[in-house]
C-alpha cells in the first residue's frame, strides 16, 4: 500500500505542476501567436525537432538510465548514479552545443530550408547542455520517486521562459523594434538556464564526492550499457520527425501553397492545433514519468499482479481523459482556435484531429510500462512504424491533398502506435475490465455531459453568459464535471482493487 500512495503522491505533485506549466504555456503560445504571427511561429516551430535531436543524442537516454538505476540503488549510491551519468551527459551535450553553434547556417540552409533559422539555432546551441542537467536531475528524483524538485524546476523553467519573452517583446516594442522568433529563443534559453542552476543549488550530492575513480567507472560503463541503446533508437526516431517536420513545409509548397503560406499553415498546426491537444497530455505524462521506476521495481520483486494492474489502470485512465478530450474538441474545437488563436483554421484542425485523443493520451504510458519492463526494442520499432506512416502520408498525400494529408497522417500513425502498444503489454495483463468500463460507458457519458449542457443553456438562456470566450470555458468545465459525475455513477472505477502485492509495508 505505501509503494502505491508514494506512486499516487508522486503523480498528483507531477500533475498539478504539469497542468499549470501546460496552462501558462497554453496562454504564452497565444500570446507567441499574436506577436509573431503564423509565419513567424512557422519559423519558431522549425528548430525544435533539431532541439530534439540534440537532446536524443546527448540526454534522453541517459535520463532514463539513471532513473532506472538510481531505483533499485542503496540510498548511499543514488547520487553517485547522478554524478556518473551528468558527467557522461554533459560532455557530449557540449559537444553538441559546439557543432550547433559553428554549423547553424549550414543546418538552416541545408536542412530546415529556412535561413531565417540561423541565428535561432546559435542562441539554442547555449540551451543544448544546460536542458542535459535538468534532465540528469530530474531522471534521478524521478527514480527516488521525489517529484517535488523536478515539478518545482519545472515550474520555473515557464515562468522564466514566458517572463523573459514578455519582458524583451515590451521592451521592444517601446523601442520600435521588429519581434521576432529569436526573442521566443532567448525565453527558452532563459527557461533552461533557470531550472538547471534551480536543480543544482538544491541538491546535495554528499556520496557522490566519496565514489572511487573505479566505481565511477564502473557506473559510466553500467549507465553507457543501457543508455546507447535508447539514444541509437531516440536519435534515429528524432532524426526521422526531423526529416517530418522538413518535408511538411516542403510537401505543402508543391500543393500549391506559396513558402509564406506553407510556414504559416505548419505554424497554424504545430504551434497552435496540437498545443491545444498536447495540454491534457499533463495529466497522462505524469502516470508515464512515475511508471518507469515503478514497473522496473515490481518486476525485480517478480509481482505480476502489480505490473497487471498498473497497465489496466494506465489504459482505462488514458481512455477516460481521452474520450472526454475528443468530445470536447469535436464539439467546442472550433470556436477554441477562432476564438483565442483568431485563425479558423486552427480550430478546424483541433475538430479533425479530436479523434486522436484516445489513443494519443495512452501511447506515452503504454511506452514507459514497455520501458520499464525492460522492452526498449519494441518501442523503438512501435514508434518506428508510426513515423513511418506519417512521412509515407507526407509524401504521397500533401501534395496532392495539402494540409488534410498531415492531419490524416498523425491520426493513422497514433492509431497504429497505440495498438502496437496494446499488443505489447498485453502479455503481462490478466484482464479484469469490460470494453463496457474501458469505453462504452465513457462514451455514453460524453454524449450525456455535452449534450445536457448544451440543452440546459437551449432551454433557460438566461444561464448562457454574456462573453463568448468565459462562456465557452465555463462549458467546457461544466461539461468535464459532469462527465466525471456520471462515470461515478457508473461505477467505472469500481474494479480498482488494489492487488495483494501492493499491500506490503
Amino acid at each position: 500500500m505505501k509503494q502505491f500512495s508514494i506512486f499516487l503522491k508522486g503523480t498528483l505533485i507531477l500533475t498539478a505542476a504539469g497542468l499549470l506549466s501546460r496552462f501558462l504555456g497554453f496562454f504564452y503560445k497565444i500570446f507567441l501567436a499574436q506577436a509573431l504571427g503564423a509565419e513567424g511561429i512557422g519559423i519558431y516551430q522549425l528548430i525544435f525537432p533539431v532541439f530534439s535531436v540534440c537532446h536524443a543524442l546527448t540526454t534522453s537516454g541517459m535520463e532514463t538510465a539513471i532513473s532506472r538505476f538510481t531505483a533499485f540503488a542503496r540510498r548511499e549510491e543514488k547520487d553517485s548514479w547522478l554524478f556518473a551519468g551528468l558527467s557522461l551527459s554533459l560532455l557530449a551535450s557540449a559537444a553538441a552545443g559546439i557543432v550547433l553553434w559553428s554549423q547553424s547556417a549550414f543546418i538552416a540552409g541545408s536542412w530546415l530550408h529556412e535561413p531565417r533559422c540561423e541565428p535561432l539555432l546559435r542562441i539554442l546551441a547555449a540551451a543544448v547542455p544546460l536542458s542535459a542537467v535538468h534532465a540528469c536531475f530530474a531522471g534521478s528524483y524521478l527514480g527516488q520517486k521525489k517529484t517535488g524538485i523536478p515539478a518545482a524546476a519545472q515550474l520555473l523553467e515557464q515562468f522564466l521562459r514566458i517572463g523573459t519573452v514578455w519582458l524583451l517583446c515590451s521592451i521592444h516594442t517601446a523601442q520600435g523594434k521588429e519581434i521576432t522568433p529569436a526573442l521566443a529563443v532567448l525565453g527558452l534559453l532563459a527557461g533552461e538556464a533557470g531550472s538547471a542552476l534551480f536543480m543544482l543549488t538544491v541538491t546535495s550530492a554528499s556520496s557522490a564526492g566519496r565514489t572511487s575513480f573505479a566505481d565511477y567507472v564502473s557506473r559510466c560503463r553500467r549507465l553507457l550499457q543501457m543508455a546507447l541503446p535508447l539514444t541509437g533508437s531516440r536519435l534515429s526516431l528524432t532524426l526521422l520527425q526531423c526529416v517530418e517536420a522538413v518535408l511538411i513545409p516542403l510537401g505543402l509548397r508543391k500543393s500549391g501553397l506559396s513558402a509564406a503560406e506553407a510556414l504559416s499553415m505548419y505554424g497554424i498546426l504545430t504551434g497552435m492545433a496540437l498545443s491545444f491537444l498536447m495540454f491534457p497530455n499533463a495529466v497522462t505524462a505524469s502516470i508515464s514519468a512515475m511508471l518507469l521506476p515503478v514497473i522496473s521495481e515490481e518486476q525485480a520483486r517478480g509481482n505480476a499482479g502489480s505490473i497487471s494492474f498498473a497497465i489496466e489502470y494506465t489504459i482505462q485512465f488514458g481512455l477516460t481523459i481521452g474520450i472526454l478530450c475528443m468530445g470536447i474538441f469535436l464539439h467546442y474545437g472550433s470556436s477554441l482556435g477562432t476564438i483565442l488563436f483568431h485563425e479558423q483554421l486552427a480550430g478546424e484542425f483541433l475538430v479533425t484531429l479530436s479523434f486522436i485523443c484516445p489513443v494519443l493520451y495512452l501511447t506515452g504510458n503504454l511506452n514507459s510500462i514497455l520501458h520499464g519492463l525492460g522492452k526498449t526494442s519494441v518501442t523503438f520499432f512501435n514508434q518506428l512504424a508510426a513515423i513511418v506512416t506519417r512521412i509515407l502520408f507526407i509524401l504521397f498525400f500533401v501534395p496532392v491533398y495539402g494540409i488534410q494529408g498531415v492531419l490524416w497522417g498523425l491520426l493513422a500513425s497514433q492509431l497504429l502506435l497505440c495498438l502496437l502498444g496494446i499488443r505489447a503489454v498485453s502479455p503481462y495483463v490478466v484482464p479484469t475490465i469490460g470494453l463496457d468500463v474501458l469505453v462504452l460507458k465513457p462514451l455514453a457519458a460524453l454524449f450525456l455531459s455535452i449534450g445536457g449542457i448544451d440543452l440546459i443553456k437551449h432551454l433557460f438562456p438566461a444561464l448562457r453568459f454574456g462573453m463568448e470566450l468565459f462562456s465557452l470555458i465555463v462549458s467546457i468545465c461544466m461539461a468535464a464535471v459532469v462527465y466525471f459525475l456520471i462515470l461515478l455513477l457508473f461505477g467505472v472505477w469500481k474494479f480498482l482493487k488494489l492487488p495483494k502485492s501492493l499491500h506490503r509495508p
